[in-house]
């Protein structure tokens, strides 16, 4: 018996409803919420996601800019670009997209970004109020994806569920592990460095993987009717696949998220959620 498949393409329709309707009381009280992106470098798969941003932004009534720097730009350039928006009053998210080229380091960076305009979560004030399980205003946008799709799925709410994170980038990984860990979940973090994805992986009632390593897992290695989220997205050959190997998981998963429509279009509205958040946060003040 096939899966549930995890639609994000629905779930995103619905959510950019939503999303529109917050927007048109935005507009009528003459604020347009605006998200600025500072895009770093040629990155394609960055740009892809990017250009996807300002067509849904364009949708729900959201102005996304794109502050484009060459790969060469240096770390005090980037951040002066993200400094500069502190205080534009205009502005109600700022962005900055990953990956970076390999001589910028996120670490040195990420607290340039405004906090209050910090729509992806990467400032390290946001990053520890999720860590510390106070709650954060902008929890970042994939990992919000995640936590959507699980809530559509047979194994919520996560109370005391077995779930396995693979990966633990502070992108997707480590927050992920922390909200599932918020909602009472029995949490296990694999990565590269762990010797073996078994038994842990087998014993899952849910997985999320975000690796970037194709085809990484497939349906012998989960367990009868886990729900499984797939984060990964990797181009080969001009066609798009995950870190599940969907074929084989799709006859022994309860739920299961596709690729492509899966998380992508969901993170694009969940961080544009956050831009409308933050736009009718500031408005109130």
């Amino acid at each position: 018996m096939s899966a549930l498949i995890l639609d994000g393409r629905e779930l995103a329709t619905e959510l950019r409803a939503e999303l529109t309707a917050r927007s048109a009381l935005l507009l009528s009280s003459g604020v347009t919420p605006s998200l600025v992106i500072v895009l770093v470098g040629n990155d394609e798969s960055s740009r892809a996601y990017v250009r996807n941003l300002v067509r849904t932004g364009e949708r729900c009534g959201i102005r996304v800019v794109v502050d484009e720097l060459p790969e060469t730009a240096t770390t005090l350039t980037v951040r002066q670009r993200l400094e500069r928006l502190h205080d534009d009053a205009s502005v109600h998210g700022v962005m900055l997209q990953q990956p970076l080229p390999v001589h910028l380091h996120i670490r040195e960076i990420a607290d340039a970004i405004p906090v209050n305009k910090d729509v992806d979560g990467a400032h390290p004030t946001n990053q520890g109020h999720l860590a510390f399980g106070s709650g954060t205003d902008f929890v970042p946008a994939t990992p919000a994806a995640v936590m959507l799709l699980l809530e559509r799925s047979p194994h919520w709410p996560l109370r005391g569920r077995r779930t396995v994170m693979i990966g633990r980038s502070i992108v997707v990984g480590a927050p992920v592990a922390l909200l599932m860990l918020a909602q009472d979940a029995t949490v296990t973090v694999l990565h590269k460095e762990s010797a073996s994805l078994q038994p842990y992986l087998r014993d899952a009632e849910v997985v999320v993987v975000a690796t970037g390593v194709p085809r990484l897992i497939g349906g012998a290695d989960i367990a009868p009717g886990a729900t499984i989220i797939d984060v990964g997205t990797t181009v080969i050959d001009g066609t798009l696949h995950g870190d599940v190997d969907f074929a084989s998981a799709l006859t022994v998963a309860g739920a299961i998220t596709p690729v492509p429509g899966g998380v992508g279009p969901v993170t694009n509205v969940a961080l544009l959620r956050n831009v409308v958040a933050s736009a009718e946060r500031l408005m109130l003040r």
